[in-house]
């Protein structure tokens, strides 16, 4: 059996579409520290349709009481990282056609795991239980876009291997059995292919394997992908990631107690931040 080549996913990340300008000047704005608040809104204020979703967002229980009615407080209130994230998020959503059955989803199931695992990042991001960085909410959104980028590549006998299901192997051990590459790598190659940030990429790329990028960024991303796990019942990818978890726990200190804390409020916010990234 023929295994990609790891050209030409190279090759076909960087012949995506390229993000949308807005998305581009708010990646430049951020990736400087001493970004002005006022420049954001400028930014912001050329996508009517991203400004009406900050609004909207802003403006939702899950950020606080006290309506906003600008673009600027919009902003101020939710913060750089999601914004980048509500900006992003077109880019980053499957065609309802794409055939992902490989990967044992659909395009809608894909994007609501996605939005989970972005959901239970700013949960835990609110909470401040670790310095995650401003990029965490868009690693999230994008934790596992290279899935999107292998579909197009899988013949009929990949598909089939990846659907057989070893119960020996995870699904990324699986994945590089069959293809000698995984999602995750796909997704950082993705990743730097639109000039996001060092630490955003390589915190995608080692999600599944945390102590290989030991930051808090991507600790946290491998625990808010394993509470969407717990959300969706997927227990023999929690069995399979248990040590990694028990890793990125320890690594930020965290609790069982705020783990629960973390997937109850999650879990009441998804409906609605899936409303507000559909």
């Amino acid at each position: 059996m023929s295994q990609l080549n790891h050209e030409t996913l190279v090759q076909t990340a960087y012949d995506l579409p390229p993000l949308p300008q807005t998305v581009v000047q708010l990646s430049g704005l951020f990736a400087d520290p001493n970004y002005e608040l006022k420049d954001v809104v400028r930014a912001v204020a050329l996508d009517s349709s991203l400004a009406g979703r900050l609004l909207r967002l802003a403006n939702s229980a899950a950020y606080g009481s006290g309506r906003v009615g600008s673009t600027l407080e919009a902003v101020a209130r939710l913060g750089s990282g999601t914004v980048q994230s509500i900006a992003i998020a077109c880019s980053a959503r499957p065609k309802r056609s794409l055939n992902l059955s490989a990967f044992g989803l659909t395009p809608h199931t894909y994007w609501k795991h996605s939005v989970a695992v972005l959901t239970f990042a700013e949960v835990m991001a609110s909470q401040r239980l670790a310095r995650f960085g401003d990029h965490f909410p868009t690693a999230a959104l994008l934790h596992d876009f290279g899935k999107l980028v292998l579909s197009e590549h899988l013949t009929p006998e990949h598909s089939e291997i990846l659907q057989r299901r070893n119960p020996e192997l995870s699904t990324v051990q699986q994945e590089e059995l069959a293809l000698s590459v995984n999602h995750a790598e796909v997704t950082a190659v993705v990743a730097q292919a639109w000039n996001l940030p060092d630490d955003l990429v390589r915190a995608v790329q080692h999600h599944h394997n945390p102590t290989a990028f030991d930051h808090p960024m991507c600790h946290g991303l491998n625990i808010a992908n394993q509470l969407a796990w717990q959300l969706e019942a997927r227990s023999a990818e929690l069995d399979k990631g248990s040590a990694n978890l028990a890793a990125s726990m320890t690594a930020l200190g965290l609790t069982a107690e705020q783990w629960d804390m973390v997937l109850e409020t999650g879990t009441v916010r998804l409906q609605e931040t899936l409303d507000v990234y559909s």
